[in-house]
């Protein structure tokens, strides 16, 4: 009887505080990363039904207290035992017979080849295999998201490292003067690509580079503009040859965040250090006080045609080769892979293939905004 009584309380526990509110910008502002809080803020799941198995799905964390279930438009809440069930003490959302939570079959996630939803884009992007894939916020209306509490579950991953000599000029506008000039240059995951807000879909959250502008002028008080000159398609070769656009901007922070492309390209991981380094020398060229945030990738799907996973590991381990206290890293690539070794790759995708959504934009935010913000 008491073993029952408890597993009643556990869950009761787990399911309370459904209505509470969280001010993520907020959490942000007090330096409370993802790694480093026992609330995780709307971690994102997708769910396929596979044949005579019910769809489940992995959370990052065991949860102590289940805040809510929803919809990733934000316009349906999910009811624990009607929609959905999690077992106490573990990690896995299984949904029932007759939820309402959106799921795809197997069959729909590895289509035949061809065109795909009556456009020319192929739907043949898998190695072994075709894969599901599209553009605009097709993946976001799939997803669901998850806010709760997690007390005695501890991120096991590396940990983003603010120092107070990293990014000296930087900081001290931010602090002093109040005003910083900010210019984000990169490929399409930089153009803010399948974040909700961008392809104009509830609950219109923004990129992580304007998370990061905005965060920064409200945790400093200070006029932060921000410049987004980043371009889809892109790699750090073309970043070297159209680098003017920054240059005429004379920023004070630099953002330079490629990878992706380069890899998929496979250019040598030489040829990608002396491209950033390129960029770097040409910004510093007309301002020398400038300073720059280097961003390593996140990773592809692994099934997808195009994925290097050599390629964002050896971008990742060159960029300290031109850093210091003024030029310094952003490791999206460890963090990001530290959370699909515990969850799919699929729960973070904006596309399926080469983009993060809403919950993945956060995750590029983070850990650059660990970076200037204790």
């Amino acid at each position: 009887m008491k073993k029952y009584l408890a597993v009643i309380l556990l869950t009761i526990s787990l399911l309370a505080g459904c209505s509470q509110t969280i001010d993520y910008q907020q959490n942000l502002c007090q330096g409370k990363w993802l790694w480093n809080t026992d609330v995780m803020y709307e971690e994102s799941l997708m769910f396929f039904q596979e044949e005579n198995v019910l769809p489940s799905a992995q959370l990052l964390f065991t949860p102590s207290r289940l805040i809510s279930v929803k919809k990733a438009t934000g316009d349906v809440e999910y009811e624990s035992g009607v929609d959905f069930i999690l077992t106490p003490g573990s990690r896995t959302i299984i949904l029932t017979e007759n939820s309402r939570i959106p799921r795809k079959n197997m069959a729909e996630m590895y289509p035949p080849p061809g065109p795909w939803e009556g456009t020319s884009i192929p739907a043949c992007r898998g190695k072994d295999r075709n894969l599901f894939y599209s553009e605009g916020h097709v993946f976001h209306d799939l997803q669901v998201v998850v806010t709760y509490e997690h007390k005695n579950s501890k991120w096991q991953g590396p940990v983003p490292v603010y120092n107070r000599d990293y990014l000296p000029r930087t900081q001290e506008k931010l602090r002093k003067e109040k005003s910083l000039n900010v210019v984000l240059f990169g490929d399409s995951i930089s153009t803010g690509a399948n974040a909700s807000g961008v392809v104009q879909a509830p609950p219109f959250n923004p990129f992580f580079g304007q998370i990061v502008a905005d965060t920064l002028a409200k945790k400093y008080d200070a006029k932060v503009s921000f410049k987004n000159l980043s371009k889809g398609g892109m790699s750090s070769g073309w970043g070297k040859a159209s680098i003017q656009p920054v240059v005429d901007q004379k920023p004070d922070l630099v953002i330079l965040a490629w990878g992706m492309n380069d890899a998929s390209g496979r250019v040598p991981p030489e040829d990608y250090k002396a491209n950033l380094q390129a960029q770097i020398d040409a910004v510093r060229a007309v301002n020398p006080q400038a300073e720059f945030i280097l961003v390593a990738t996140m990773t592809a799907n692994p099934e997808w045609t195009h994925s290097s996973p050599e390629h964002y590991d050896q971008y990742r381990d060159i960029l300290p080769q031109i850093c210091n206290s003024s030029v310094v890293l952003a490791d999206v690539t460890s963090t990001w892979k530290e959370i699909v070794k515990n969850k799919k790759f699929l729960d973070l995708a904006g596309n399926g293939i080469n983009h993060p959504n809403d919950f993945g934009h956060r995750i590029y935010a983070e850990v650059i905004l660990a970076l200037l913000i204790r």
